[in-house]
């Protein structure tokens, strides 16, 4: 039986992507604050996502491995969605008290995932105060050729969320002086959009709008659009350069980023860096709420938008290698290069 008159502590064991656990990380800075000793364990969708918190003051401990866990005891145990792997048996496992973060999943519109984290530390410790800025530490890499001028570009996403891609970047790179883009060389791959041509939208009409019967027949009919991002030679090019912990130190030192909704953008926002995030499909409640200081959102104001809050629209994801929208994801490609700039230029306009 672990004894509740020793140290508080806590461990937190994440999945899904790097945004998703940055997210969870004014969660931990509270309960260090009020008086956790706080170790973490990450096993999501990002390798290596483990050194942005080797050096951050608010974790004891953190590791990608359950078995670095399980001589240890704990008084709380939160087991956050999208975990790769099982539940971790450490030395007092069936005597902590587990908590299984869920975020809004009815769209009741009650909180954002910052939030939804920040509430499991206001429960443990009522009196600590609200911190609502992600954060997260770097390698400390200088690189000479980046400063406060440099507007990093992070066109993030891989393969597999196409849905949340813009096919602007190396046009708007065009436009800036002094351009350095992250990533990895799938973030380039514009691709896997699942469009309707338009004699069959002409055939159909509204009833590809939803998933039925005349949708699975039209999509056997559908085109594949692949669109690679292609930068001009004068930018600073690191994708597929840097480990992610670099990338962070680039980051730190550069001026503002640019980027869609991924976890390079997410990264961005706990650095401190203004960051300019173009927003389609996905809830900017969910994720980029208006507290974030440091974000500033770039968005059409469709109907359909967003299809993240509207899983009868069978958009947000079709499966992990496609996407699929029938409006040709216009919340995406609608937004301009003018649209960027602007929103920079009001908001930055040193």
């Amino acid at each position: 039986m672990f004894d509740m008159t020793r140290e508080k502590s806590v461990l937190v064991h994440l999945g899904s992507g790097m945004g998703n656990m940055l997210m969870a990380t004014p969660m931990m800075q509270m309960l260090s604050m009020g008086g956790f000793q706080v170790d973490l364990c990450l096993q999501g969708e990002t390798p290596g996502a483990e050194l942005l918190f080797i050096n951050w003051p608010y974790i004891r401990r953190v590791s990608p491995r359950s078995a670095d866990f399980i001589d240890s005891s704990y008084q709380y145990y939160l087991y956050g969605v999208e975990v790769t792997g099982p539940p971790i048996q450490f030395r007092n496992r069936a005597e902590a008290v587990a908590l299984h973060p869920m975020w809004d999943q009815h769209q009741f519109g009650l909180y954002s995932e910052i939030e939804m984290y920040t509430n499991f530390a206001r429960m443990l410790v009522p009196e600590v105060p609200l911190v609502t800025q992600t954060g997260c530490a770097h390698s400390g890499r200088v690189f000479p050729e980046i400063n406060s001028k440099t507007c990093v570009i992070a066109p993030g996403g891989q393969r597999h969320l196409s849905i949340r891609k813009w096919a602007g970047y190396g046009q708007l790179a065009e436009l800036l002086d002094d351009v350095a883009v992250v990533g990895v060389p799938s973030d380039l791959d514009v691709s896997n959009k699942v469009i309707f041509p338009p004699w069959t939208r002409n055939m159909f009409g509204a009833t590809l709008n939803y998933q039925g019967k005349a949708w699975r027949f039209a999509r056997r009919l559908a085109e594949r659009h692949d669109q690679p991002i292609r930068f001009p030679s004068g930018v600073k090019n690191y994708v597929g350069l840097l480990s992610l912990d670099d990338t962070a130190a680039l980051i730190a030192q550069a001026g503002y980023v640019i980027g869609n909704d991924c976890g390079l953008t997410h990264l961005a926002i706990a650095l401190g860096k203004p960051t300019f995030v173009l927003v389609g499909p996905s809830s900017t409640r969910k994720v980029f709420p208006s507290f974030l200081n440091n974000c500033f959102v770039i968005a059409r104001n469709y109907e359909c938008q967003p299809c993240q809050e509207k899983p009868q629209l069978g958009v947000w994801r079709l499966n992990m290698g496609q996407s699929f929208c029938p409006h040709h994801i216009r919340c995406m490609n609608d937004i301009s290069v003018d649209d960027v700039l602007s929103s920079v230029a009001r908001h930055l306009p040193q």
